[in-house]
């Protein structure tokens, strides 16, 4: 099983540089020093989510038959070619191809990097992998945050950067091997999923997709969007918002512990745990304006996210049927895509109408999660 060990270093390694993009703090100045306006950058991503969504299963049904270690190597290059068309970006249109190169990157790793690394698993031991890339991505998005004050606030620079980091994870694909074991041999040997049978499966497993759905964009938009609309509130001066930036990004850093909770309490109890959590964090700062409300809200919402990502990658892979696994997960993620695409508008109109509304919904979003994740898990999740 040594090819199946260098197969997971050498994964880890890719991930830990595609989490590194240098210009992520700057992305949306970056764009609009090129002269792009905020409807066309709102444009350019409902483009990109919406391309995403109709490759999806494609790319899914292609990476069970070309394989996914051919989809993961093409993949990374089309990934890396992005972020050269992002670097010397000037215009509307060149923006737009930009993010039509990383739909197609994303909705082919979309289940087909989580499959190969299930197969390269023994037993149970996908879900401690699942745990540790989830952290060392994180790790990589937290070393190019920290190094952004050294590239002295040029954009460009950064941008190249971040070209290096995605051209070496794409050049490191290609040390990547066919996985051994018996989990890669019903892989490769049996007939693959068609479209309908991933469809039946993935409706199957809907009370539990809805319910990771609605705590990772519950996650997303109170971390990425509302936090700094929650430190204003609390009073918090902007000169803080970095390190808070940091600290909550390594706070997800914890998701490295998803697999010993995992196994300590069972995957049932664990996701109820951590929903529960959730929704605890985000009546914190509706509870207290208190500066340590809204910190340690953020905080604790960013940490039960990065915990429950590797669990719901460990159930989609443990229910996906060997032969499909890629088209399964592309399935599933379509389904997700959909609740989140919903609840986009709903979290942005609250939030105009006051943040604390925003929170209720997103405590209302995880409390409903909990609610399904018990419907739907079953005996298989425990």
């Amino acid at each position: 099983m040594i090819r199946n060990q260098r197969n997971i270093a050498l994964l880890f390694a890719v991930l830990f540089l595609q989490g590194m993009v240098f210009y992520s703090p700057v992305a949306t100045l970056y764009r609009q020093e090129s002269g792009l306006d905020l409807v066309q950058i709102g444009g350019i991503e409902s483009f990109s989510l919406a391309l995403m969504l109709l490759l999806e299963l494609p790319w899914g049904w292609l990476a069970d038959r070309l394989g996914h270690r051919r989809t993961i190597v093409l993949c990374a290059f089309v990934f890396a070619a992005s972020k050269v068309v992002f670097w010397r970006a000037e215009t509307f249109a060149a923006f737009l191809a930009e993010r039509a190169l990383l739909a197609v990157s994303l909705s082919g790793l979309s289940g087909c990097d989580s499959a190969f690394l299930f197969a390269c698993c023994r037993d149970d031991g996908h879900r401690r992998a699942y745990a540790l890339s989830q952290a060392v991505q994180t790790l990589g998005v937290l070393a190019a945050s920290l190094s952004w004050p050294l590239w002295g606030g040029t954009y460009r620079l950064a941008a190249l950067l971040t070209v290096g980091s995605y051209t070496a994870a794409a050049l490191l694909t290609l040390g990547l091997a066919e996985p051994e074991g018996e989990r890669a041999a019903q892989t490769r040997t049996a007939e693959p999923l068609s479209f309908a049978q991933a469809a039946r499966r993935t409706l199957a497993l809907a009370p539990v997709l809805l319910a990771f759905c609605l705590a990772e964009e519950t996650g997303q938009s109170v971390t990425v969007f509302l936090s700094p609309l929650l430190y204003t509130r609390a009073g918090i001066p902007q000169q803080w918002f970095g390190a808070l930036h940091a600290a909550m990004t390594a706070a997800g850093l914890l998701g490295g512990l998803s697999h010993r909770m995992s196994r300590r309490l069972g995957q049932r109890r664990a996701a109820a745990a951590l929903l529960t959590a959730g929704t605890a964090a985000c009546l914190l700062p509706v509870l207290s304006p208190a500066p340590a409300a809204a910190v340690l809200g953020v905080t604790a919402l960013r940490a039960v996210q990065s915990l429950l990502t590797p669990l719901s990658l460990s159930i989609q892979n443990e229910r996906a049927h060997p032969t499909g696994r890629a088209a399964q997960l592309s399935c599933n993620a379509m389904l997700m895509d959909v609740g989140s695409m919903c609840l986009y508008p709903a979290f942005g109109a609250l939030a105009g109408q006051g943040v604390e509304r925003a929170l209720l919904l997103g405590a209302a979003c995880c409390a409903a999660a909990l609610v399904l994740f018990r419907a739907g898990a079953g005996q298989s999740a425990s």
